[in-house]
């Protein structure tokens, strides 16, 4: 039978909450399809019903369906759906089940039932074409989070699908490791036929790669096709630079400061002071150490060296009492959540708030709406798009109201209104209570912008760009 991958009469919901009605779509084959929308129009919704993970793992399809080369994707065999159709998830950590990089991308041949002669060869190859040729031997969960998501997308090459569906595979990928795998998986379509069908935020870099674009809207959640002179120019990032301002003085220092992750040193003797009252871009490529820097700072990770809060050495503090000092947004958004809806989870840091009088009813309230998250106060967070929970993340975060606040890829996965709205939201609560807020991020578009400082993590050395301290 022909390959075909398409929604036919298709309707689906979450419960009361209708997503798609009557949509008919076909995947084209052989093409490199960009698909863009709002957080919260549906994206990974439809990329897991063409999967054929919905409805078995979440929502109710209540008309049509979804069709693999004519009969329902849902209920053909997975290791055979998976010869034909392929899924890279927005959160590449779901895919892991190993311990190491070999044994991951191994399993997930093996999950296809590939002669064992075969597997070391698909390993070989795809840790070649990506570059990844030394983390094979690496643990899974030391890597960074781009580094996890260019392994997942090995484990997903590996398989060598037909048809491959990716979920914002450059959320935490910086814009060399982004340029590089748009080549590789440009080849893949071109030279091999295989079907690219791909969500993202980020519509930079596409001009010349992509055959396809289409758009999911954010109230009717409607799927159309659009011209592809819509695609901006020029390629994504580095255009992007922040204008240093004179650093304030700050409540919170390092120095002497050294780290690593297994074997590897990712920082030596490093000293600085975080500014009060302003916001530091924190860059550096993928792997460099940003988020374990992150995890020192708040005392999760082993260091060398002196942290200090108004001169008292981190030592010195309960665990509970350095969380209150210093706050960290997680990487993954679904880490940080401790209860069970939207609702629950803003009155808990409203419960526990530094700034109640600040952050009263009716100031949050108000950022809800305007954070788009009207309506969505009693669903399950875990059941909210990618781009709604890092809203409801960072929100939560500055509603506790700690001094510092160490964010990590806050804007992974939001599109740029979203982006927007969150700096602004981000920049008023600065402005307001003078926290100290270093940002790690590789979304440079609108957030250098908004930034104060910029600290560069490469070469073992964290540096402060554009002016000295």
């Amino acid at each position: 039978m022909t390959l075909s991958l398409k929604t036919q009469d298709l309707s689906f919901r979450y419960r009361d909450t209708p997503i798609f009605s009557h949509q008919n779509f076909e995947v084209p084959l052989g093409e490199f399809s960009v698909l863009s929308g709002p957080s919260g129009s549906g994206k990974s919704t439809l990329l897991k019903l063409l999967a054929g993970l919905y409805p078995r793992y979440g929502g109710t399809i209540t008309s049509g369906n979804v069709y693999l080369e004519g009969q329902v994707a849902g209920i053909c065999m997975p290791f055979e759906r998976a010869q034909r159709v392929s899924m890279l998830f927005q959160h590449p950590a779901r895919q892991f089940s190993m311990r190491t990089v070999a044994q991951q991308i191994d399993f997930a041949c093996a999950n296809l039932q590939v002669p064992k002669e075969e597997v070391a060869e698909r390993r070989q190859e795809v840790l070649k074409r990506l570059n990844l040729e030394h983390l094979a031997q690496h643990i899974v969960t030391t890597l960074s989070g781009g580094e996890q998501q260019c392994v997942a997308l090995a484990c997903v090459l590996a398989m060598r699908s037909k048809i491959i569906l990716l979920d914002e595979p450059f959320a935490n990928v910086d814009v060399h490791g982004r340029a590089y795998i748009l080549k590789v998986l440009k080849g893949l379509q071109t030279q091999e036929g295989t079907t690219i069908f791909l969500a993202d935020h980020e519509l930079e870099g596409y001009q010349g790669i992509a055959t396809k674009l289409f758009s999911l809207s954010g109230e009717t959640h409607e799927l159309t096709e659009k011209p592809l002179d819509m695609l901006p120019e020029g390629k994504s990032g580095e255009e992007h630079r922040v204008t240093p301002h004179p650093l304030r003085p700050g409540l919170f220092s390092w120095s002497d400061l050294s780290y690593g992750a297994g074997e590897r040193t990712l920082v030596k003797d490093s000293r600085f002071t975080l500014p009060k009252g302003q916001v530091g871009l924190l860059s550096g490529d993928n792997g460099v150490g940003k988020s374990t820097l992150f995890k020192v700072l708040s005392c999760q990770h082993d260091y060398t060296g002196t942290l200090t809060f108004e001169g008292q050495d981190a030592q010195n503090f309960k665990p509970k009492e350095w969380a209150m000092k210093v706050g960290l947004t997680f990487q993954s958004s679904e880490d940080q959540f401790v209860t069970l809806t939207m609702e629950d989870e803003l009155s808990l840091s409203a419960q526990h708030s530094l700034q109640p009088k600040y952050w009263d009813k009716k100031r949050i309230a108000s950022a809800v709406e305007e954070l788009g998250l009207t309506g969505l106060e009693r669903h399950v967070v875990y059941r909210l798009s990618g781009g709604q929970q890092k809203k409801l993340q960072l929100l939560s975060m500055l509603i506790m109201g700690q001094p510092t606040l160490l964010a990590d890829e806050p804007f992974a996965g939001l599109d740029a209104a979203s982006v927007r709205v969150v700096l602004n939201l981000l920049c008023q609560t600065v402005e307001a209570l003078e926290p100290a807020v270093l940002v790690a991020s590789h979304q440079r578009a609108q957030v250098a912008e908004a930034c104060d400082y910029e600290l560069r993590l490469e070469d073992q050395h964290l540096n402060l760009l554009g002016e000295e301290q």
